[in-house]
């Protein structure tokens, strides 16, 4: 599902679920090697992996999922190979998808939720701190031809910018994002379709799990490398009504 530090060991570990019964289990990984495996209980199916990011604010890797019936989000803390601690914090209609987690807003240390409408092509950042919504952003629509394709530090170190790819013509723009605010648009240029993104690299972890740094560089073999412009459509700031009304708790995780 996803790579965090979830054994609070400074490094990189890898998280799966098992698609038949839900249960989660983390690997920990050092040198290239997975150095031991943890359980760390079941979640039922209808709970969908929407990233790791620092969201208790404790410096740690937390795993948040989505619930794929009624768009609940449910944030799970883990230390030390252990779900420490559960938290419902809202729910978002389901034409509002996964896009990303980052450091969109700036706060020190924080990662906040990107969110995409299916419809529309509105990005909304959710600012995320101590378990809570803090606040969210409406950043602007982008033509649904353009994809997501990753989250990285593109126009700065520590940033969290928007990677997008263009399914028609294979291009790459990158949207800089800073203070919940779009600040610059670039295209990165245009690989063959045949071409798919193979992912980012990632930087040794710098202690902080919501920290931006910790996402390198994109990753791709690139053939026949274009730089001409390929820039997405304009952005046009529009309200979303997305509900992010606090509801009680919804799942346990259980061994």
């Amino acid at each position: 599902m996803g790579f965090g530090n979830f054994s609070s060991a400074g490094e990189n570990d890898m998280i799966l679920r098992n698609s038949s019964t839900g249960g989660v289990e983390v690997y920990d990984i050092r040198n290239n090697q997975i150095t031991g495996a943890a359980f760390l209980g079941t979640v039922g199916l209808n709970w969908q992996f929407s990233g790791a990011g620092n969201f208790s604010s404790l410096g740690e890797s937390d795993m948040l999922l989505r619930n794929s019936n009624n768009g609940g989000l449910e944030v799970y803390d883990i230390a030390s190979n252990q779900i420490t601690n559960a938290a419902f914090i809202g729910t978002i209609g389901l034409d509002w998808q996964f896009s990303g987690v980052g450091n969109f807003s700036g706060a020190p240390g924080e990662s906040d939720l990107l969110l995409r409408n299916s419809k529309t092509g509105g990005l909304e950042v959710y600012d995320i701190a101590n378990n809570q919504l803090t606040g969210a952003a409406f950043i602007g629509t982008v033509g649904l031809d353009w994809q997501f394709a990753g989250i990285a530090p593109i126009h700065a170190p520590s940033a969290s910018d928007l990677v997008l790819r263009n399914v028609n013509t294979g291009a790459f723009e990158v949207y800089d994002i800073a203070g919940n605010t779009l600040v610059g648009a670039a295209s990165l240029g245009t690989v063959g379709v045949d071409w798919q993104l193979g992912g980012f690299a990632t930087n040794p972890p710098s202690g902080s799990a919501g920290d931006s740094s910790q996402v390198g560089q994109l990753v791709h073999s690139m053939a026949s490398f274009d730089s001409g412009s390929g820039a997405a459509d304009g952005l046009n700031a529009v309200a979303p009504s997305a509900d992010t009304s606090q509801q009680t708790l919804l799942t346990t995780p259980y061994a």
